[in-house]
């Protein structure tokens, strides 16, 4: 079911966003846009507020990971069951953080590229706390899934963003090296 909630907020796009202009950015070879958009089940091409993915949370996880390597005191926090939990609250804020910069930088980005509706400050925060909130919201659905025991509920959450774009990717490749080809 969290699965599901997943793919509608997946189809919810970001308010302020000049989405005939957006469309043009994804014609053609997008190339690493593509790759990006490929984790984020589609969400990236469409702006959706999941358009992060949860790609902030798998970042501040491998930094944590070499951070205990680093420090000597998180290497012991590690080790017990508070711990590790610490540690879980340590990496949620640090992925919150990652996620505001990779907002924010999007946000600007696109200020700068023309992509928003209203070019103003307040139409930047808009779109900066759409993307945050959308990857909080998926950290959240993924930690509720592990803690279900359903499985890895990060992994399942990209296993379900590059399932939902199969169907997609096989009509480009058909249209790409078949269509209107001699197959033979």
């Amino acid at each position: 079911l969290m699965l599901v909630v997943f793919r509608i907020g997946s189809n919810i796009p970001v308010p302020n966003i000049n989405r005939s202009v957006l469309s043009e950015m994804f014609t053609g070879d997008a190339g690493l846009f593509d790759l990006f958009d490929l984790f984020s089940g589609g969400s990236f091409s469409n702006f959706t507020i999941f358009a992060l993915s949860i790609t902030p949370y798998i970042t501040s996880s491998i930094i944590m990971q070499l951070m205990t390597i680093i420090i000597p005191s998180l290497e012991e926090m590690q080790k017990d069951q508070d711990g590790r939990e610490k540690m879980k609250e340590y990496t949620f804020y640090l992925s919150i953080v990652l996620a505001a910069i990779q907002s924010l930088a999007m946000g600007i980005g696109f200020y700068r590229g023309g992509y928003l509706a209203s070019k103003n400050a307040l139409g930047l925060v808009i779109v900066v706390v759409a993307l945050v909130t959308g990857a909080c919201v998926l950290i959240y659905l993924g930690e509720e899934i592990t803690k279900h025991g359903v499985g890895n509920g990060v992994s399942m959450i990209l296993l379900f963003n590059i399932i939902s774009r199969l169907p997609q990717d096989f009509k480009t490749l058909y249209d790409t090296f078949m269509s209107g080809k001699n197959i033979v």
